[in-house]
């Protein structure tokens, strides 16, 4: 190795010799390489992660959710809910996997079922979090009491 001041450097590693590179020199050059060889690397990081996670989605339900219903006083209740094949810890999952079905696994559009509810103020907040067909789903919304929760989702993901 030489000193400094505008004369030339080399570094020299085993194996493997560097180019010499002035003193002030830009490297970007081999900065650009080393940033397309990045994204490369990423992009096939990126590319094994789903071609891994693709059988695993074409072999699993069609539908998975959490279900949640927080009151604004006391625990919150949750479940689970698979689909296709249906199961987990609601007890009416084949009607609730029907009901998601019919609407593409969008809670939103699921119909409200009719009927009257008390106008007692004991607001309660439900979500559904999962999966329909390897998509995600979210819903949450609140409202002013557990019938209308019930009622405002169809009657069946969250119980009545």
């Amino acid at each position: 190795m030489s000193g400094c001041g505008g004369t030339s450097t080399t570094i020299r590693r085993p194996g493997r010799p560097m180019p010499q590179i002035a003193a002030g020199e830009s490297r970007e050059e081999d900065m650009h390489m080393s940033r397309a060889r990045f994204r490369w690397a990423a992009v096939l990081a990126g590319a094994a992660v789903i071609a891994s996670a693709t059988p695993a989605l074409a072999g699993g339900p069609a539908g998975a959710y959490l279900l949640t219903m927080a009151p604004q006083r006391g625990p919150a209740s949750r479940w689970s809910l698979q689909c296709d094949p249906d199961g987990g810890t609601l007890d009416a999952a084949s009607q609730a996997c029907d009901q998601l079905e019919a609407v593409g696994g969008e809670v939103a559009r699921i119909p409200a079922r009719q009927g009257a509810c008390t106008m007692e103020y004991a607001p309660v907040r439900v979500s559904a979090d999962g999966t329909w067909h390897g998509r995600p789903r979210h819903f949450a919304r609140t409202y002013p009491n557990r019938c209308a929760a019930v009622r405002g989702t169809g009657g069946i993901l969250f119980g009545e």
